[in-house]
C-alpha cells in the first residue's frame, strides 16, 4: 500500500574522502555556567578538549532526571553518598557507575588510577582517562 525505496548510504561511509567526527562541539566554562564567546562567536573545539567538555558535562548530569536526556545519559553519585553504605561498596559503586557512563564514548579506551578523597560532607573521585587523543585527569565531587 506504501511505497518503499532502499536507500543504500554504504558510499558515504565507506568513502576514504569523507571525515568521521564527532560532530561540532563547544566550548563551556562549567563555572560561569555559559558556553565560551570570542569576537561575538562561540569557540568551537575538538580532540581532547572536546572529550574534556563532554566528560564534564556527563558527570555533572543525574541520570534519568531530565526528560531530554535517552538512553541512561549522566551518573547517578548522589545518592551513595546518603546511603549508609560501607565506603568500599560506595567507591566500587561510583567507579562502576563512572565507567558505565564514560565508556560509552568513543574516543575514550579506558579509564585508570581512581582515587578516592573523603571531605567531612562531600567525596572527591579523581581518575584518568584515557583516549585515543591521549591521556586527561578528571574528577568529580560528590
Amino acid at each position: 500500500m506504501f511505497p518503499t525505496q532502499e536507500v543504500n548510504i554504504d558510499y558515504l561511509t565507506n568513502s576514504p574522502n569523507v571525515e568521521k567526527t564527532n560532530g561540532k562541539s563547544f566550548l563551556f566554562d562549567f563555572e560561569k555556567g555559559d558556553f565560551v564567546v570570542k569576537d561575538g562567536r562561540l569557540v568551537k573545539t575538538d580532540g581532547i578538549e572536546a572529550l574534556k567538555v563532554w566528560i564534564e558535562k556527563i558527570l555533572r548530569t543525574e541520570k534519568n532526571k531530565y526528560k531530554i536526556y535517552v538512553n541512561g545519559y549522566g551518573v547517578t553519585l548522589y545518592e551513595y553518598i546518603t546511603s549508609g553504605f560501607p565506603l568500599a561498596f560506595v567507591k566500587s559503586e561510583i567507579e562502576r557507575e563512572i565507567k558505565g557512563a564514560l565508556l560509552t564514548n568513543k574516543s575514550i579506551k579506558s579509564l585508570s588510577d581512581f582515587e578516592f578523597t573523603r571531605d567531612k560532607h562531600s567525596l572527591k573521585v579523581s581518575f584518568t582517562v584515557n583516549s585515543v587523543y591521549g591521556s586527561t585527569e578528571s574528577e568529580v565531587i560528590i
